[in-house]
Parts: structure tokens; sequence; C-alpha cells
């Protein structure tokens, strides 16, 4: 884990929030990515009521590995941290995050679709994840790991996004984001005259 703890020092979001898949596993790079997203989402406060942070993983048994190795010596949020392998999303208790990997061949939109609106940050590892309605989806693009966002399914799930993460984004999926010229840290708490920008898809 020693590419691990480096990436996690260098800041995982320099140089465009890209890690270079040559460089590091591409199972490290997710698993720092997964680690560090929860960082930039604001919760409401039932998500955080149980006593530990818990990333399930479904269809990616080596980043969950690299979450075994990782998590327990990181805390997230103030709370103990621990990843769970789950093989159905009814398995998925308490988590606060949620991700499904490339190795999930059901349909991602019916099994995203039985969460409803729990405050659940689900992240996919799919072409056409956000469409199907994760909130955050990995995509690799020229060796490098980087990721796309929809606001409008972090919205659903009573969620909201950091600006800083919506600046690294390769892509996101929603109707506004905050003008750079507001000041505005979240995306829901922008909505103020003056301090929007329509955008198209991206």
């Amino acid at each position: 884990m020693l590419g691990v703890a480096l990436l996690l020092g260098l800041g995982a979001w320099r140089g465009g929030v890209c890690a270079e898949a040559d460089s590091y596993p591409e199972a490290a790079v997710k698993a720092v990515f997964l680690y560090r997203f929860a960082e930039y989402v604001q919760w409401p406060a039932e998500a955080l009521t149980a006593q530990k942070f818990t990333i399930a993983v479904l269809g990616a048994d080596e980043v969950a590995a690299r979450l075994g190795e990782l998590l327990p010596k990181h805390p997230i949020l103030g709370l103990s941290a621990q990843v769970k392998r789950i093989t159905d999303v009814r398995q998925i208790d308490s988590a606060q995050t949620l991700y499904i990997g490339r190795n999930y061949h059901g349909n991602l939109h019916a099994l995203i679709a039985a969460l409803g609106d729990r405050p659940v940050l689900v992240v996919s590892d799919a072409e056409g994840g956000l469409e199907a309605g994760s909130a955050v989806n990995f995509v690799l693009s020229n060796q490098h790991v980087r990721f796309e966002i929809s606001t409008a399914a972090a919205s659903r799930a009573g969620l909201k996004i950091s600006a800083e993460l919506l600046a690294v984004a390769t892509h996101i999926k929603a109707d506004y984001l905050p003008h750079a010229a507001c000041g505005a840290t979240f995306f829901a708490d922008a909505r103020q005259a003056g301090c929007l920008t329509r955008v198209s898809r991206r």
C-alpha cells in the first residue's frame, strides 16, 4: 500500500484530478477516490448516525481489497471506516457509499432505483452510469482515472456535492452550477439571483 500512501499524501485532486494508471494500480486509485469523495459531500444528519462510515462494494473485489487495507487506518468524517462486500443491494444496510464495479452485470438502473431516496452516494464504473442514476461515475481516459458527476442524482439522495469536487469532474450532468464569482461552496446553496449559470450537459 506504499503507492496508495503516496497518493494520499500528494493529494488525489492535483493535476486535473487525475491519477495515472501506469503509476498506481487502477484499483488503488479508485479506492483512494472512494475514500476522499465523502469529504466533498454535504451529508444529511441521518446519514452519519451510524458508528462507522461504510463503503459497500458490489462487483469489484480488487477495489474492495484495497479499501480493506486503507480504511482501518483512515477515518472518514470523524468516524472509523470500513468496507463491506455485498452481492445484493439489499445487503447495503447503513452504508453511506455504494460502489458498483465493472464486474456487476445486472440492471444498473434497477439496482440504483431500489435505493429510493436513501442518503447513499452511489459511485459506478460503467458506460452510461450517470444516465442509470449514479451520482459519480468513473471513466478511464488516456490512462488516467477520472470521474463524472450528476448533481441531480446526488440531490435525489439528499446529498450536496461541493464546488471543489465539481470543479475537477470531467463531465457534469446538471441544469445549474454555482457561478464562480458568487463563491458558493455547494451547488444547492447557490440558488439566488445572479449566482447561477445555466449549463447544458457538458
